[in-house]
């Protein structure tokens, strides 16, 4: 299950007022840093991973407690120091595009795992039963590892 939170140290009237703007499932107003760090702890214990965005040093409490932590690039040194990325935009739409790129990878990592798993069992299998040469497994190892890296330089975006 997703859910988006905002925690914020803003009044209630105007986190409300952003929340509703935002469609967010939830939002905390009047939030000190340490609250923040706690209600991140408190989700953390119930099995929630958990992704914090600040771009303060009121947010490095909470960015140190998440899982993944997120800066912009117009944070404070510090945030951007303790964050886990830091993105070269204020633009939050950027988190959409840092989602679908990290969505991708995964897939092609998994992707890439489930065929050299496949691939070299069948080069061992076939070496095994004597039906291709050492020197003949080998270069076709190579040459898929070499054509593997190379397919992962295509751009995800």
């Amino acid at each position: 299950m997703t859910k988006v939170v905002m925690l914020t140290g803003n009044c209630d009237s105007a986190a409300k007022a952003v929340a509703h703007e935002l469609d967010l499932d939830d939002y905390r107003a009047s939030v000190l840093p340490e609250d923040k760090a706690a209600y991140i702890k408190m989700l953390k214990d119930h099995g929630h991973t958990v992704i914090m965005v600040g771009d303060g040093i009121n947010d490095t409490p909470a960015l140190s407690t998440a899982d993944v932590s997120i800066s912009m690039q117009d944070s404070s040194d510090l945030a951007r120091e303790l964050a886990d990325i830091t993105l070269v935009s204020s633009n939050l739409n950027e988190l959409v595009i840092l989602r679908r790129l990290a969505m991708n990878l995964f897939e092609r990592i998994h992707a890439n795992y489930r065929f050299i798993v496949a691939f070299n069992s069948s080069l061992i299998g076939l070496g095994a039963l004597g039906l291709m040469s050492p020197n003949t497994t080998s270069l076709l190892h190579n040459g898929c590892t070499f054509a593997i890296a190379a397919s992962c330089t295509r751009n995800y975006l």
